[in-house]
């Protein structure tokens, strides 16, 4: 009799720690937060990220100056400029920081000690975005200045919210591939191909109409357009554009939360 309950109480045991977690039973306390988001902040000022900033400014540096003088100084270039540098930014400090900044925890089995204290999935998840994101948009409004392109408050704010948004769905996207990561260097094989394919598709749509259509169902697209829009006095975007926006981040956090619920943020 002692052996059956002993039996089921161990498999009663079992089901609890095995049950799927949930990223949004517990509230986020804001202290633990800030906490959280100042030491992710320091992060990436280490020499393992903050080249990717740097990198981004001086591309697009670098585009400012081979499009004036191949343009001879058209306007317009400057837009195209701004674009190139902002995909960019967005690519690799979304998808790549993102992901090897939680390899990076995993390597120094640090993100286990965060998680069985009194961090909560929630905080840290946040805690993890909200730097990068800030991070990625202070540098699309660098860019801006680089490429000298002048723009009115309703432009800035549009510039700013689509940038924004892409920033974010770049970022969640990089945190579903870090919880595949291992370590930094799996986090690079990873993120890599990824990157590639949201950067450069929208990067070549001058030369292809396929990757035109293509590139209009891709959030870095979307982007990479708006500002062309935004320069020629033009809607940043459309209702098909705003559509794919919100179906992309919609999609991103699902994809997070199922994969979450799963494994954590350890695969």
């Amino acid at each position: 009799m002692n052996t059956t309950v002993n039996s089921t109480a161990r498999s009663t045991g079992k089901k609890k720690t095995d049950a799927p977690r949930a990223l949004t039973l517990k509230p986020v306390h804001m202290r633990k937060l800030a906490a959280i988001i100042d030491v992710k902040g320091r992060a990436l000022f280490s020499k393992n990220f903050i080249i990717m900033p740097v990198f981004s400014l001086g591309f697009t540096f670098l585009m400012q100056v081979l499009y004036e003088r191949a343009s001879g100084g058209l306007e317009a270039m400057n837009a195209y400029a701004l674009a190139m540098g902002m995909l960019m930014n967005v690519s690799m400090m979304g998808f790549y920081c993102t992901a090897a900044s939680l390899a990076e925890e995993k390597e120094k089995n640090t993100l286990r000690t965060l998680m069985t204290s009194s961090v909560n999935g929630l905080e840290f998840f946040l805690g993890s975005l909200i730097p990068i994101v800030l991070m990625t948009e202070v540098v699309n409004v660098l860019c801006v200045f680089i490429v000298h392109m002048t723009m009115n408050p309703m432009q800035w704010a549009a510039y700013l919210a689509v940038t924004t948004t892409a920033s974010v769905i770049a970022s969640v996207g990089g945190m579903l591939l870090g919880i595949f990561a291992k370590n930094q260097v799996s986090a690079s094989t990873l993120t890599t191909p990824v990157v590639l394919v949201f950067m450069m598709i929208p990067m070549f749509t001058g030369f292809s109409e396929t990757l035109q259509k293509i590139s209009m169902f891709f959030f870095t697209g979307i982007a990479f357009d708006a500002i062309a829009n935004i320069s020629n006095g033009l809607p940043a975007v459309d209702a098909k554009g705003i559509a794919v926006l919100a179906a992309e981040f919609i999609l991103s956090v699902i994809l997070f939360l199922v994969l979450y619920r799963r494994n954590g943020f350890e695969r």
